[in-house]
């Protein structure tokens, strides 16, 4: 047993002195081969490593610690989210919210000014994951960004944060410019089942894309009750299937008779999968039963 542990120590010692290798790659896989030790020699050298010049031994590194309970590493990582290098910066900002300290909420939310997309990106998603409170005003600020991308992860966040009230602020982003954005702001607003932005999610059954449409459905089949029964009836004439179909199953689930109808009609659909979605719905009426 004593051989085995001296054998351990040694190869530990061995991979830790290659940390300091010339050779990036060499670095590198001695971090790789050193994330299984528990030991606080090797914690101790892989945080040193957070300050190596190659981004893929940073990489190693940061992804190796973000596992393990040490304050350094926390502060290491606070320390690069303003390198000079957008790889870093912004992989800086992921580890932190995998963490998911509070202590980093702030530092975070200045990032929302850096220039780099994916830093803004993975800031928008470390917030959700972390889930202060305090991060809600730059979120919903975050809904102006100039890229789309920000725009659907910072409404992502909103709703892992606050999922019952981002109604006011994702009203606006059902006419974003990114079919992304107001298809997400759709299912987000549908899952609220709040009825508050009800006329302007009636008017995105209209929108140009069907994958906003089909989103459209689904949050007014979340919200349900009478006001939903006619937007959802009109849905029934939608161009795309997936939209009829979507809506037909809808109606079945609100109940309201005045749907029979236009279900017996959506019997007739060109489409199968609608006409078997009509089919299901109207057995729920159980108007066929002798």
């Amino acid at each position: 047993m004593d051989k085995k542990l001296n054998l351990e120590q040694r190869n530990m010692n061995e991979l830790i002195n290659d940390l300091d290798d010339s050779e990036w790659s060499v670095r590198a896989k001695a971090i790789f081969d050193l994330k299984d030790y528990d030991d606080q020699t090797v914690i101790n050298a892989l945080i040193s490593k957070l300050n190596d010049e190659n981004e893929n031994v940073w990489l190693s590194a940061a992804n190796v610690l973000k596992n393990k309970k040490d304050s350094r590493i926390v502060n290491g990582l606070l320390k690069t989210i303003t390198d000079k290098r957008d790889e870093i910066r912004w992989h800086s900002i992921y580890f932190l919210g995998e963490i998911g300290d509070i202590k980093t909420v702030d530092p975070i939310i200045e990032s929302f000014n850096d220039p780099c997309v994916e830093v803004r990106i993975n800031a928008a998603k470390a917030l959700g994951k972390i889930g202060d409170k305090k991060a809600i005003d730059t979120l919903t600020k975050a809904l102006d960004d100039e890229n789309p991308i920000v725009r659907k992860e910072a409404i992502t966040a909103l709703n892992l944060i606050s999922p019952k009230k981002p109604i006011d602020n994702l009203v606006k982003s059902l006419n974003d410019d990114d079919k992304r954005v107001r298809s997400l702001a759709a299912i987000i607003i549908g899952k609220t089942k709040t009825s508050k932005a009800f006329d302007t999610l009636i008017g995105t059954l209209e929108d140009g894309d069907h994958i906003v449409r089909i989103s459209a459905v689904f949050a007014l089949d979340k919200i349900g009750g009478e006001q939903s029964v006619k937007p959802l009836i009109r849905a029934l004439k939608d161009p795309y299937w997936g939209v009829r179909s979507d809506a037909v199953s809808a109606l079945g689930k609100i109940g309201d008779k005045n749907a029979v109808v236009p279900l017996m009609e959506a019997l007739k659909d060109e489409n199968s999968f609608v006409r078997k979605s009509a089919s299901r719905a109207l057995e729920k009426f159980e108007i066929f039963k002798r």
